[in-house]
This record gives structure tokens, sequence and C-alpha cells, in this order.
């Protein structure tokens, strides 16, 4: 199983990066994880726009069983960035390539709620028409104060109950894209 973990960020510094990473690093056993970053891969949207970045984005998606994404909480939303590059994937875009394709949400962030807006705006968003992504229900990690749970210089996860809620989502969330694909 292929599954993709993108960084919904373009920060040069994001605890959400290192979050992708520790999912990839931790979870290695369970399913072939790669790890993909929308940090200049690709212009904002704007339709009949082509290069390559936009095709291995396409592609990337398109080959992945399912898809992990990390998102921090820009002003009660998901970043620009990340943004722009779901609306390369949609109806509107070409060929949809998140219809009914398994996704998984999570976010850090610094404050106490865990990115939980950017999740909720990142679920309608997936959800809408344009999208139709089959959007792993009932499953929530909100990671506040990401700062005291991973370690700042060397992106390591520190927080032990923190991993156990992050390595649950990803087994259940592993079990749900199989299960899409039988």
């Amino acid at each position: 199983m292929k599954l993709l973990v993108v960084v919904g960020t373009n920060a040069p510094h994001s605890y959400n990066r290192f979050l992708a990473k520790y999912i990839a690093k931790a979870n290695q056993a369970k399913a072939d994880f790669e790890v993909k970053e929308v940090a200049g891969l690709l212009p904002f949207f704007k339709e009949g726009v082509a290069n390559q970045g936009i095709s291995d984005w396409r592609d990337a998606v398109a080959e992945a069983d399912g898809i992990i994404i990390t998102t921090p909480e820009y002003d009660h939303a998901i970043p620009a960035a990340l943004k722009s590059a779901l609306e390369w994937l949609g109806s509107h875009a070409g060929p949809n390539l998140m219809k009914l394709k398994p996704v998984c949400v999570l976010g850090a962030s610094m404050g106490i709620q865990g990115a939980s807006r950017a999740q909720e705006d990142i679920r309608e968003i997936l959800l809408s028409p344009d999208m139709s992504a089959n959007v792993l229900p009932g499953n929530e990690v909100l990671i506040g104060h990401a700062s005291a749970k991973f370690d700042s210089n060397t992106g390591e996860l520190t927080d032990e109950a923190t991993a156990k809620q992050i390595n649950a989502l990803v087994e259940t969330f592993v079990k749900f894209v199989a299960q899409a694909h039988k």
C-alpha cells in the first residue's frame, strides 16, 4: 500500500513537516510512505497553466492508495499553499484525482486547539463536489502546543502520548484504505 503524506505548508520551519516525517518513519512497517511538500512545488492554481511540478503532483496523488495531510492553522483555515495544491487535484483542473480517494487529516499548531479549525476547513474542501474525497470519519488528532511536543532542532517527536495517538490514527487509516480498495 502506498500512502502519500502531504506537508500542508510552505513555512521553512514547520511542526507539520516534523509530523509528516514522524508518520512516515514510525509507521514504515505498515505501508510505503512518501512525504511530499507543497512548498515551492506548484504555482497558485490558475486554469490553463501546465508545468512539470503540476504533473508530478498530480501523478503522485494518482499513484497513492491514500493521502495523509498534515496542516497548520493560519487565521482559522488551511494555508494558501495547501488550498492551491488541492485545487490542482479537483475536477476543475482536469480529471478529478480526489474522487473517492481515501484521505486522512491531522495537524499541529502552536496554540491549544491543534489546528482544529483548519482540519474542519480542509474536510469541507475535500468533501465538496469538486473533490468528493473519501475522508476518514470520526478520527481527529489535534496536536496543540506543538513546540512542547517536538524537538525544534531535530524535529523528533518527544511526547509519548502524542506518538500513541498518531500511530493509532495511522493504523486506523491503513485499515480504512485497505477496505476502500476491496
